[in-house]
Parts: structure tokens; C-alpha cells; sequence
């Protein structure tokens, strides 16, 4: 066993305790597939590949869910009202002292909230959970700024490589042309390790250029109305107001596979279920989903997953 016996009991209060928070505002608790026909294109996430064959069908290829995101939101557009979910999801390749393979999520989305109320509920949830004082919140790129000085919407990809090698973040500004790998690389290495020292942090309005699903800001189209959580420096959570154009959706996925594609990665399907429930009327929302085990990992002091969860990859 990876994680001692008080872990995995205060891993179980704290589950209770997540499933009371959304009870209580009434949200729909779901349980969607974890094995589909579809899967959520984004250039970095590689979903597990099961080939399987359905009776009277040929052998195809199904996959391991990255995010049970597709599901629940065509279970929104059925009129089901605000939804969660607390699951495993699958990521080809990620281990590491926050990443496994297999992992917990918990995804919710709230019907009629735009991204203050998603800011709120979030900020609520980890008050709740990790005893917390209330989240600060920052605007991406005033954070970029703040960790290195750097304006980003000033920059060129050229001008991040040569900042990166005069920081020893790289050797040579060939490392790539691409702007928005640029901007990932010295979020992750600079930026991310300064955030939500004392208490959470709710970094705002991401890059348009990374906006995922999440829609344009109709104030600031440079930016994208996402938004994710830090706390000591790790990761918890990522949200969107929701994209609702089913059009927009699919133009995304078409360049999201040109960059796996470009990356040496596998092409996903980009006609998918989705996109047929969301033609048929897709209500406003904002939607969140949240590394349980990180959750668990921080509340128990734990350095890593290894220490929350029952059995590693390497002992399943």
C-alpha cells in the first residue's frame, strides 16, 4: 500500500465532506463513462487508447477519459441543471510527485454562474476543504509580470527565448517558435512556484491563445475567461466560463490536432457527441474541475501523491 491508514480515512472525510458541499447547493451528482468513442482534444493531454469490439462491429478504438467534461456537458444540454462528478480519469505518461496515471477529478458545472460565481464557488469549496482563508485573485498576466518582470502581451516568441536564455531557463532560443509554449514553460518554472504561499490563489483571464473551452472575454479579447487555483505553489484546479458554440468548439479542435500533429502526437477524433448536444442548445455555465487527490495531498501535509492514494501505478 502506498498511503498510510489516517491518509486514506482523512482522504474519506474529506470526499464526504466535497459530496455535502455540492448537496447542499443542490447540485445533481452524475456518474458518466470513463471508456468512450470520444475524447476532449487539447495539444497536451494524451488520453489511453483501449481497442475494443462491440458485438455485429468491427474493432475500434475507444478511450480512457482525460475528463469526464464531454459526458457531463451533454448532460447539461438535457436540461439536467447544475451537475458534479467525482471520479478516476486517465492520462497517458504522467507520473511524477503530483501526477499519476489514474487519478481522482472533481468536475462541476453550475448552471447560470458566469465567472465571478464560478470564482465563488471554487473559493468556497477550498475554504470547506483545506480550512483555508479566502482565495486572492490575480489576472494572468499581472502574475507573469509580478514572478519576472515580463509584460506578455508585449512579447514575441522570440523575445521569451532570448529572455529565457539570459535566465538559464534554456540554452538556446530554438527551444521552440510557438509563443504559447514559451509562456507555459516560464509559467511553470517561474510563475506557478510563487503563487498561494499563505493562502489560495485564483489566477484570471488566461491567454485567448490557451482559452481550451472556455469563451473569449468580451471586454479584453486577448484574454480568456479561465481561470485555475494554486496553493503552495501546486495546481488544483482549472475552470471555464463555458464556451457554447458548438462552431467555435470544433474550429478549436481542428487546431488543437495540428498541434499534436506538429508535436509528433495523435490525432483525435473532432466529430464527437458534443458537438451534437451542444447544436441542440447548450445552457450558460461556468465549470471547474479539481485534483482531488492535490486536495487530499495538501491537507495532509503529504509531500506527494504517493502518500493519498491507496496504490500507485507502479503497485497496481
Amino acid at each position: 500500500m502506498s498511503a498510510s491508514v489516517s491518509n486514506l480515512k482523512k482522504r474519506a472525510l474529506l470526499l464526504k465532506d466535497l459530496r455535502q458541499f455540492f448537496d447542499e447547493r443542490l447540485f445533481t451528482e452524475v456518474q458518466t463513462p470513463v471508456l468512450s468513442r470520444d475524447s476532449i482534444i487539447d495539444r497536451h493531454l494524451d488520453p489511453i487508447e483501449v481497442n475494443m469490439q462491440l458485438p455485429g462491429e468491427s474493432v475500434a478504438t475507444w478511450y480512457m477519459q482525460t475528463s469526464p467534461e464531454q459526458s457531463m456537458k451533454r448532460l447539461l444540454c438535457t436540461g439536467i441543471g447544475s451537475i458534479y462528478q467525482v471520479g478516476p480519469v486517465f492520462r497517458a505518461g504522467e507520473c511524477g510527485r503530483f501526477h499519476n496515471p489514474e487519478f481522482t477529478m472533481a468536475e462541476w458545472y453550475d448552471v447560470g454562474a458566469d465567472l465571478s460565481k464560478g470564482l465563488e464557488l471554487l473559493d468556497q469549496l477550498l475554504m470547506r476543504l483545506l480550512g483555508t482563508r479566502s482565495a486572492t485573485r490575480i489576472r494572468f498576466e499581472d502574475a507573469f509580470r509580478d514572478a519576472t518582470g515580463l509584460d506578455i502581451f508585449e512579447m514575441k516568441a522570440d523575445d521569451f527565448g532570448r529572455w529565457a536564455v539570459q535566465s538559464g531557463l534554456v540554452d538556446s532560443e530554438t527551444w521552440s517558435s510557438d509563443w504559447d509554449e514559451w509562456v507555459n514553460l516560464i509559467f511553470s518554472d517561474r510563475v506557478q512556484s510563487t503563487l498561494g504561499m499563505e493562502s489560495p490563489v485564483l489566477v484570471t483571464h488566461f491567454p485567448a491563445s490557451q482559452a481550451a473551452l472556455a469563451r473569449v472575454c468580451e471586454t479584453d479579447v486577448r484574454t480568456a475567461e479561465r481561470y485555475e487555483a494554486f496553493y503552495r505553489g501546486v495546481e488544483l484546479a482549472n475552470g471555464y466560463h463555458e464556451l457554447m458554440d458548438a462552431d467555435q468548439l470544433q474550429a478549436r479542435s481542428i487546431i488543437a490536432n495540428q498541434q499534436r500533429q506538429a508535436d509528433g502526437k495523435k490525432m483525435l477524433p473532432v466529430q464527437n457527441r458534443l458537438l451534437d448536444a451542444m447544436r441542440s442548445g447548450m445552457p450558460n455555465s461556468c465549470g471547474c474541475a479539481l485534483g482531488f487527490d492535490r486536495v487530499v495531498m495538501l491537507a495532509c501535509n503529504a509531500s506527494s501523491l504517493d502518500e493519498v492514494v491507496a496504490f500507485t501505478v507502479e503497485q497496481a
